[in-house]
């Protein structure tokens, strides 16, 4: 594979041996990168272009779940974690955080060369889908709702099987275009689908979207399209047909 030369890497790692090996070995695939071992020393190399960074969770001055928020809410900046905590919980942190990909400690660094790649055309693809005059202009790519099969299609084809609840979940929030950038009230969402609004129903909504990011960070590694709007509700962030 050829090295993506449009990629520049910086490594949020605290170990120093894994830090130092991972920046050799991806110099030497053809990536410009640095590392760095603290959230501290990351706020500082914001200033420069980085096309992806790769995360380490267990950073010892701030969580890198805060750094990739960060990173998604701040910045256009591809995100991969990297960690040794490999549950299903903390691999739905990392993708509701805002995180492209999660990969699991040790990682072969043929595997991670080619994470970077894969990140770097979703990219270039999101680029396109916002108009960059700098990116060729390739076909549009949507995310699908099949209503007959019960399931929500990724871009890329993952089908994410979804329960009653789940489907009319994401059926609302397809009655908003994307481009309105509003969500769908929280409100209007626990009448529709429980008939009422209480702290039962308000916690069943809580689990039906962490369960629901789950399945799409599992079988998509694509940075989450359904958005938490503060206090107010939930939107789908990317161009959905329902089918």
């Amino acid at each position: 594979m050829e090295p993506d030369r449009a990629a520049n890497v910086l490594i949020v790692e605290d170990n120093f041996e894994l830090r130092e090996s991972m920046v050799e070995y991806l110099a030497l695939a053809g990536f410009a990168t640095v590392g760095v071992g603290s959230a501290a020393e990351f706020y500082k190399e914001l200033d420069n272009d980085w096309s992806v960074v790769v995360v380490d969770v267990g950073l010892p001055d701030q969580s890198g779940y805060v750094l990739v928020e960060y990173i998604r809410n701040n910045t256009a900046m591809s995100v991969i974690i990297l960690t040794a905590r490999n549950a299903p919980e903390d691999r739905v942190r990392g993708y509701d955080a805002g995180a492209d990909l999660y990969m699991a400690k040790p990682v072969d660094g043929r595997e991670l060369v080619a994470a970077i790649h894969n990140v770097m055309q979703r990219r270039r693809e999101r680029a396109v889908g916002a108009g960059d005059p700098k990116m060729p202009q390739p076909f549009q790519r949507h995310w699908a709702l099949d209503r007959a099969a019960w399931q929500l299609v990724a871009p890329d084809g993952a089908c994410i099987e979804l329960t009653g609840k789940e489907m009319r979940f994401i059926e609302l929030l397809a009655t908003i275009p994307v481009a309105a950038a509003t969500p769908v009230p929280r409100s209007s969402l626990l009448m529709d689908l429980y008939n009422r609004h209480d702290s039962y129903s308000s916690r069943a909504l809580d689990a039906l979207v962490r369960r629901l990011r789950g399945k799409v960070g599992l079988a998509t590694g694509e940075a989450q399209p359904i958005k938490t709007v503060h206090a107010e509700g939930y939107r789908f962030s990317a161009d959905l047909k329902v089918i």
